[in-house]
């Protein structure tokens, strides 16, 4: 009897975990369609040219995805300076 009702239990756990299972599922590609396709694009900015290097590139329609330091100085205390940064963005191609 007790194995019955752990059966049930299971049963009725994975069916409930089931539904949300198939909801986290990325769906595949539909057929007939082809993914987006992009272009990428980085350039270095100077410190104080970060946020215009950024809001030309969004102007003509690149979309920001990372930014790293592109060049640090040593200084006294263990201390580093960024001086310039490396913006990549990308744009879908037509």
């Amino acid at each position: 009897m007790k194995q019955r009702s752990a059966l049930a239990l299971l049963f009725i756990f994975g069916c409930a975990t089931g539904g949300v299972a198939a909801q986290l599922v990325v769906p595949p590609v539909r057929a007939g369609t082809s993914p987006t396709r992009w272009e990428y694009q980085c350039l270095r900015a100077r410190n104080g040219e970060v946020t215009a290097a950024a809001n030309q590139n969004g102007a003509a329609g690149w979309e920001l995805v990372s930014v790293a330091p592109a060049h640090q100085d040593h200084e006294w205390g263990n201390n580093y300076e960024t001086d310039a940064f490396l913006l990549c963005a990308k744009r879908a191609l037509p």
